[in-house]
């Protein structure tokens, strides 16, 4: 937090102003004027003390930025985090369901820049997984297909989200679930 200081009017007194708030106040003949912050917040906070979210609970980009944050954990928990991350996961779903699928058709799917594409492609084909084959009908479109390794991987991969997938829907019961799920997509969808 940064710490401006500014003179108050004719008296020349220096104050300290502390993340907007007026915190202290010092003349040049060393005068003091009494801190004008609310009496609560110049209290220090119990230890222990509940935290009080304010309006956070009730916002939206919040609670999504909470679920992403905790279902990342359980990703971490059940996968591993040096393994393939979701964002690649979803990408190599994508090639196995649609093999000889263009970039830029990923990109939009995945919601991913061209920019962002190209460099996650880079990735997936220097591990072997996937490979770009130039169309014949089009020069300047590549076709994205699994390599023999790249299926192995997401057969491997399959089994451990499937259980993931099913220990984060146990929350849920089926109605819930797929309401929950139309939801989330209507947030993304055009």
């Amino acid at each position: 937090m940064k710490i401006y200081y500014t003179r108050l009017g004719r008296s020349g007194v220096l104050a300290s102003v502390l993340g907007g708030v007026l915190v202290e106040q010092t003349g040049s003949n060393g005068a003091r004027v009494r801190d004008k912050r609310p009496a609560a917040s110049r209290r220090e906070r119990a230890a222990g003390a509940k935290v009080d979210l304010g309006p956070l609970p009730k916002l939206l980009g919040y609670n999504l930025r909470r679920a992403n944050q905790a279902s990342w954990r359980t990703y971490v928990s059940f996968i591993g985090e040096n393994k393939i991350r979701p964002g690649l996961f979803s990408l190599l779903c994508l090639v196995r369901a649609n093999p000889g699928i263009a970039q830029i058709e990923l990109g939009t799917h995945l919601g991913v820049d061209k920019a962002s594409i190209v460099a996650l492609l880079d990735r997936l084909e220097r591990a072997g997984l996937i490979e770009r084959r130039r169309s014949t009908r089009d020069r300047r479109r590549q076709g994205i297909s699994l390599t023999e390794s790249g299926t192995g991987e997401l057969e491997a991969l399959m089994s451990q989200v499937r259980q993931l997938e099913r220990h984060m829907a146990s929350r849920f019961n089926k109605a819930e679930l797929d309401q929950f799920l139309g939801f989330l997509q209507r947030m993304y969808s055009t």
